[in-house]
């Protein structure tokens, strides 16, 4: 679920893969599968149709199941750690999918190449947003349909990025945010400047947990942000600061009365095509 650095380095490939890279995303990505479902019954997938799924990650959203569905599927993420995942998943359910490791903002791919272009949550931390808005329309047929989710910006996602943001170094110079594309205009801007016409809905899906506890311990040592983070503010001695935050963010959003978490994390759902 990861995108290029803004630079096009190495070192920016790097630090672009690494929080995708630590932790366990292929556990962690469970609490989006539902999400994959309503993008595939969105875009009116049929069998026979050529998928593209952007930021595939370890393919258990999209990828596999549009394959299971009868299309043919391409997954491509930067990360190659999570595609080692995605072949597995695939083996498992008995499909065949095209595996690429590249660029969400240049993809390899030849002009009108598919019949649906698909990213969920993945595209959205590509730093270059109008480039990556404009490589989704480009390898879409001038027919076909283009669907990304993006994470709401207020919510508890919201106050996730603001939180990451107090903690965790700034972006490049010059370089988009998560954040923004949160913000319909700027979905809009994004996608017009590719040529293509833009309809956005809110939704929202339920992450659940056992506790608070649970909860904590799942992003902490699955989610590869966090683990990221610890690594750069545990010498800091800011790291129980940051995860007490994370807990109180928690609490506040749970609405569970039962001792568990239930959470209700909004997203957006984008669809567009060709104007």
């Amino acid at each position: 679920m990861s995108a290029d650095a803004a630079t096009g380095t190495d070192e920016g490939l790097q630090r672009a893969r690494a929080p995708w890279a630590a932790g366990d995303w292929d556990s962690f990505s469970r609490l989006i599968f539902p999400v994959g479902g309503l993008v595939l019954d969105r875009i009116g997938l049929e069998p026979g149709m050529e998928l593209l799924d952007v930021g595939t990650g370890s393919g258990g959203t999209v990828a596999v199941p549009a394959a299971l569905r009868g299309a043919e599927v391409t997954g491509l993420d930067l990360t190659p750690e999570l595609l080692v995942h995605a072949r597995r998943r695939a083996g498992e359910a008995g499909v065949e999918v095209a595996w690429v490791e590249g660029d969400a903002q240049d993809l390899p791919f030849e002009d009108s190449s598919f019949d649906r272009v698909t990213s969920t949550f993945g595209v959205m931390f590509a730093p270059d947003h109008r480039r990556a808005a404009a490589e989704l329309v480009r390898v879409c047929r001038s027919d076909g349909r283009i669907a990304m989710t993006t994470w709401a910006t207020d919510g508890m996602a919201g106050e996730l990025f603001r939180l990451s943001g107090r903690y965790l170094p700034s972006p490049p110079p010059g370089a988009g945010v998560p954040p923004q594309w949160g913000d319909v205009s700027h979905i809009e801007e994004m996608f017009g400047a590719a040529g293509a016409r833009v309809a956005v809905t809110r939704k929202a899906i339920e992450f659940q947990f056992a506790s608070v506890e649970a909860m904590v311990d799942s992003y902490a040592n699955e989610f590869g942000v966090f683990v990221v983070a610890r690594g750069l503010l545990e010498p800091q001695g800011r790291w129980d600061e940051f995860i007490g935050e994370f807990t109180e963010l928690v609490h506040r959003f749970n609405r569970a009365d039962d001792g568990a978490v239930r959470i209700a994390s909004d997203f957006l759902l984008i669809l567009a095509g060709r104007l």
